[in-house]
């Protein structure tokens, strides 16, 4: 018998009311822990909007199941909850969700998110559907994956689909836990889910403006970058006045093609395929104007040129950072199999880059100076650090394979 079948499954209740949503919260907040899942309309919409939050909590011997409807109420009141005075939230693959509930006004707190557990736990396959059909034997329809949840009224499939991304949830996070209690990881599976929490409300990884993390516009010249610059803004202006996202009005490797061939007349613009078709039909004005503007610009404001002139660290320099990651892997690789966990158990590849980045730094510096900035690296944690903050320490500071030893005194 599967795990999930230890409970009963009540059929999901939809919440769009005010007050149905307080009586919810004061239900849940009982609960020992409360899975969590949301949908958003981000595939058709300019800008996505949170449609649903699907909950799931159990309740007796019931596994009850709500679909609140953030169109229809506000889920701020569901902060409480969410937050750090609730019960522990499980989820999967936590980094969207953590992000559209924040801006609804319910941050999260107090997370377990699955899909960490499993990569932790060395499975090869971390999808909910693959996880839940291997520990659980549960099947689920994926269908409607990329369906506009915008769309009103709910019907009774879809509320069924959305109450299968959170009904079998607590189970999961059950069996999950108790392989990891079984290896003794427990507390790097959390401070895993804490750090993937922190980083998902952190601000973005890459702070470049949209068109410079196009690829291909870094072998662009000047004046190219910045008609690419202009293009891309026209295609914010023309998804913002049609509310679709702006993919949805012309491809980014249409506008770096425009960028290239700098057409001046709109037969010339037709030429390129994808530039004047669907929605982009009524823009070849548009990207006519932007191709002008760009060549009257020459190149992107000052303070975005570096953008495109990355510093290429010196030979020398990329030998000594691969020596530095050929030496951490190994380390990392030894220690698990000595361990018998996974890598990412010992040290995540976050954490791994970091000590790169610290050793390269370093200089001179050694002891107490190496000591604080180990444990100062964002995910390492306590546990990893009183287990392996001297070997952390003996690898930063060893001289790398080429830097010649200094000289005996």
């Amino acid at each position: 018998m599967s795990q999930s079948a230890v409970f009963r499954f009540r059929p999901p209740c939809l919440v769009e009311r005010e007050g149905d949503l307080a009586r919810l919260v004061e239900r849940a907040a009982r609960a020992d822990a409360l899975a969590v899942d949301v949908e958003a309309n981000g595939l058709f919409a300019y800008r996505p909007r949170l449609c649903t939050v699907q909950l799931a909590f159990l309740e007796g011997d019931d596994i009850a199941v709500a679909v609140v409807d953030a169109l229809r109420v506000p889920v701020a009141p569901l902060a409480p909850l969410l937050g750090a005075a609730g019960p522990p939230k499980v989820l999967h693959d936590l980094t969207f969700d953590a992000r559209m509930l924040a801006e609804a006004g319910a941050p999260l707190a107090s997370v377990r998110d699955t899909s960490v557990a499993a990569r932790m736990l060395g499975f090869a396959a971390t999808g909910l559907a693959a996880l839940l059909s291997a520990e659980l034997g549960v099947k689920v329809d994926k269908q409607l994956q990329q369906h506009d949840w915008g769309r009103r009224p709910l019907s009774d499939a879809e509320l069924r689909y959305l109450a299968d991304d959170v009904l079998h949830l607590l189970p999961l996070d059950a069996r999950l836990a108790e392989r990891g209690r079984a290896l003794g990881i427990e507390d790097e599976i959390a401070e895993e889910c804490a750090y993937k929490l922190a980083t998902a409300l952190g601000p973005p990884r890459d702070p470049r403006p949209a068109y410079a993390r196009i690829k291909g516009a870094q072998a662009l010249d000047p004046e190219g970058r910045a008609i690419l610059r202009r293009l891309v803004a026209a295609r914010e202006a023309a998804a913002e006045q049609a509310d679709v996202p702006a993919f949805k009005v012309v491809a980014s490797e249409v506008l770096l093609e425009l960028a290239q061939r700098r057409p001046a007349r709109a037969d010339d613009v037709r030429a390129v395929r994808g530039a004047a078709a669907g929605r982009a039909a009524s823009s070849v004005a548009a990207w006519l104007r932007a191709i002008e503007q760009g060549r009257s610009d020459g190149d992107v404001p000052e303070d975005e040129r570096a953008l495109f002139q990355p510093a290429r660290p010196p030979r020398k320099e990329l030998a000594v950072r691969r020596a530095m990651e050929s030496r951490i892997t190994a380390w990392r690789r030894a220690e698990a199999k000595a361990r018998k966990v996974d890598e990412q158990v010992v040290l995540p590849g976050h954490c791994a880059q970091e000590l790169v980045e610290l050793a390269l730094a370093r200089g001179h510096a050694e002891g107490a100076a190496v000591d604080a900035a180990i444990a100062r690296i964002p995910g390492l944690g306590a546990r990893r650090l009183a287990r392996y903050g001297g070997a952390l320490a003996a690898l930063v500071t060893a001289a790398p394979p080429s830097e010649p030893p200094a000289a005996a005194v």
